[in-house]
């Protein structure tokens, strides 16, 4: 719970983070890209750890009998299972910088339906039998239905980190680059993750001794990741970073991805600041995105609505007003190279232009 909490403080934190650093027009591209995946993605990643802190309590209530004191609250891990698998995955790909409409609402089916299915059949006056009956044997057709849908939903789970392993495994070996760094600690938590599952699959299927051991593989699991977030250091560094660039290289492979390109765009302004080197051309632009010059420009034209002189401009408009806010030691003069303008005439137009004030009205204006 504190980590769906924690994630969901963040993603507020970026999202904001975000409008005031991104280019205006990279954010309406990619909003309008985006468009119809709505709030649900946006927090994907709190919604996971709420999915797994329904689990847990679900856990603790049946392993001390206490759901029997609220009855209509049994089953409700049963869609939430259903949710770990999907927002696992987007989870992922918001990580390694991919994009949310890969994946479609079909996939939050089976949770919808489980939920209908437990609340419509579930006996009025049901009671969860003691552990030590719970077996197939003892069953009700309500609780073989339960157990089956369980089953169901853990192996959907196993379903999504496979595929998340194999996908991140294909960058590993598929890049031409080192990506231990990043990549060894990011596969290590997927097998650990993997492992956890598995015993929850076999519990289910088969053997429910092993039950109390994948609820501790899962507590322990999110003990480590809840530490690492409350010492604010990074799980897995550079993985962001890394996989954005495996993924753009695997999409260029593929063809021209308009989305993966914008996102390209934008960490090579917003991370490495491209923009400061004044001597920046749409050639230099175009190599570093592996485009020729007239799919550059014709990307900026069409999905930006901007030639290239002006997109970079304003990540430098930023800097400078950035710059004459907070560093009031420094000359105009100064902020304009260290801007990436090499013209003093042509930035004082284009902030006139943009800001409505000349550059000293400006830092003037905030005293």
């Amino acid at each position: 719970m504190l980590l769906a909490i924690s994630h969901w403080i963040e993603t507020v934190e970026k999202s904001s983070k975000r409008e005031q650093t991104s280019s205006p027009l990279t954010l309406v591209s990619l909003k309008q890209i985006q468009l119809g995946t709505g709030y649900i993605y946006r927090y994907a990643s709190a919604f996971l750890f709420l999915s797994l802190a329904s689990l847990q309590f679900h856990i603790y209530g049946e392993l001390t009998e206490e759901i029997n004191f609220y009855p209509y609250l049994y089953g409700i891990h049963i869609p939430c299972l259903f949710l770990i698998g999907p927002f696992s995955y987007i989870y992922f790909e918001e990580m390694s910088g991919g994009g949310f409409y890969k994946i479609r609402i079909l996939h939050f089916l089976p949770s919808v339906l489980s939920l209908l299915y437990i609340y419509l059949i579930r006996p009025a006056d049901y009671r969860l039998p003691p552990m030590g009956l719970h077996t197939l044997g003892h069953n009700s057709e309500f609780e073989y239905s339960i157990q089956l849908l369980l089953s169901f939903g853990v192996i959907s789970i196993f379903t999504y980190t496979i595929s998340i392993f194999f996908r991140v495994w294909q960058w590993k070996y598929g890049s031409k680059d080192k990506l231990e760094f990043s990549f060894w600690p990011f596969l290590w938590l997927l097998v650990y993750s993997l492992s956890v599952v598995t015993l929850f699959v076999l519990s289910q299927l088969f053997f429910m001794q092993m039950f109390i051991l994948a609820c501790l593989g899962l507590t322990s699991l999110l003990s480590f990741i809840l530490l690492f977030k409350m010492n604010h250091r990074e799980l897995i560094p550079n993985f962001k970073t890394e996989t954005r660039l495996a993924r753009y290289r695997e999409s260029r492979i593929k063809g021209v991805n308009v989305p993966q390109i914008l996102q390209r765009l934008d960490d090579l302004m917003n991370l490495e600041q491209l923009y400061l080197n004044e001597d920046l051309s749409l050639p230099i632009l175009s190599k570093r995105l592996d485009l020729h010059t007239h799919q550059l420009s014709e990307i900026l034209n069409f999905h930006l609505r901007c030639t290239f002189r002006n997109y970079v401009n304003q990540f430098r408009l930023q800097e400078a007003a950035r710059l004459l806010l907070e560093r009031p030691d420094m000359t105009i003069l100064s902020i304009i190279y260290a801007s990436g303008f090499n013209s003093k005439s042509s930035f004082h137009k284009l902030f006139q232009d943009r800001f409505g004030l000349s550059p000293q009205n400006y830092r003037l204006q905030s005293k």
